[in-house]
């Protein structure tokens, strides 16, 4: 019996009620949209996690060796070698050793791209900053040879002569070793970044662009403790050649320091251009300076064996850091929480197998190069010294008053007896 109304349903007794509804329900398959829309609800969970998967290894900072990269496999000259396409275990691991058996997105094909980046800094963009000193040192000192310094005046003489000494200390290996040997481990550092699976958990993005990497506090405190001393020399040096007036002449331009002046600043510098580009080509003006101080005029074998042994000592202190390093979940001794959002650069740079090596700015170890005429002006000072009526005389007077006081004594011990 049919119900047109729903007033007439009313009549129906309770107990014939789920039967007469039953078949007043019409029979009728879904319609095909409504049908989609059910698939769509049921595999949207899904596709999710395999798009976290996918995001796992597509960090921006190394887009253009992302996997499956748009027009890469088409790429005149050779195809360049990509991340994993999602995060995978891999046991052969050279130059980030510290992910080898942990899901990461390096491979051994993709350390080749890593070896390429790192070299850029440590042969390139780091020296070539020192060579452009070197360059405006020589430049200063041609000022010597102008009409200007002949008609200087003493003063003036004597504040660009004092220009040229602030330049010993800030070319000089033992002044800057240790703090660009510090930004090698960092550039080092960021390299390995590239295999962190969780890399959005140390970043603040925005658009899809990395903003920010958020580095400890740690890193930019032991920066400044191997970079004071070599941004104390650099501050100098700044302060030297703004007081001289013929140091200003010079035809090539100074280098800027600034990022050297303080802890915030030396973070910050390179924060910006390290960090955010861990795989930055140099630019030409690098490229020029770095090659303009190549050979640096050292025995070959002598500084193989040299960079055998620092690379030995490397694999000691990596190996020693792998068993100090605190597991996941663990608080260090620092007491922050291991992976609490914030990357030891450092320690991930010590952990690889990177050569972290420095030797200097080229022009250090070339014959005539401020470095050698700073050690053969303090030579030939020492030997005037000793040669030099003054310091004679100086002695003279010294054994004459000593001579002296010997007579006054007995005297003096005459006196008292009498």
């Amino acid at each position: 019996k049919k119900c047109p109304r729903i007033s007439s349903c009313d009549r129906i007794r309770k107990s014939e009620a789920p039967a007469a509804m039953l078949f007043a329900l019409p029979l009728e398959l879904p319609s095909p949209m409504v049908l989609q829309r059910l698939c769509l609800f049921v595999l949207l969970p899904l596709t999710g996690h395999v798009s976290g998967l996918d995001e796992q290894c597509k960090d921006p900072l190394f887009e253009t060796h992302w996997y499956g990269k748009v027009g890469y496999a088409t790429r005149l000259g050779g195809h360049i070698q990509e991340m994993n396409s999602i995060s995978t275990v891999k046991t052969g691991l050279t130059l980030c050793p510290q992910y080898n058996g942990k899901a990461s997105c390096c491979s051994e094909e993709f350390e080749r791209e890593q070896q390429i980046y790192y070299d850029y800094f440590r042969n390139d963009i780091f020296p070539s900053k020192l060579q452009r000193i070197s360059v405006h040192e020589q430049s200063v000192r041609d000022v010597m040879n102008t009409a200007g310094y002949t008609a200087a005046m003493q003063v003036e003489r004597e504040q660009l002569e004092l220009a040229l000494e602030r330049f010993n200390p800030v070319l000089h290996p033992s002044v800057n070793g240790e703090c660009f040997r510090t930004l090698l481990t960092y550039a080092a550092g960021m390299s390995c970044f590239a295999c962190r699976s969780d890399w959005f958990a140390y970043v603040t993005q925005e658009s899809g662009q990395v903003l920010r990497v958020h580095v400890h506090p740690s890193v930019c405190m032991e920066l400044w403790s191997e970079c004071e001393v070599f941004g104390e020399a650099a501050a100098n040096l700044k302060q030297a050649l703004l007081d001289s007036a013929l140091a200003k002449q010079a035809k090539k331009q100074v280098e800027d320091l600034d990022m050297f002046e303080d802890q915030q600043s030396l973070c910050g510098w390179l924060h910006d251009s390290v960090a955010l580009h861990p795989f930055r080509k140099p630019s030409e003006a690098e490229r020029e300076a770095a090659r303009r101080g190549g050979g640096g005029g050292e025995d070959d074998e002598e500084e193989e064996l040299g960079r055998r042994l620092k690379q030995d000592r490397n694999e000691t202190e990596r190996r020693r850091l792998q068993q100090d390093e605190p597991q996941e979940g663990e608080v260090g001794e620092d007491g922050f929480a291991v992976h609490r959002g914030e990357i030891d650069v450092l320690l991930e740079g010590r952990l690889s197998a990177f050569d972290r090596s420095w030797q200097g700015a080229h022009s250090s170890a070339k014959p005539g190069s401020a470095n050698a005429r700073w050690l053969a002006r303090w030579a030939v000072l020492a030997l005037a010294c000793l040669a030099a009526s003054p310091c004679s005389a100086s002695a003279g007077r010294l054994e004459r008053g000593a001579e002296r006081t010997d007579r006054r004594q007995p005297l003096a011990a005459a006196r008292a007896t009498g």
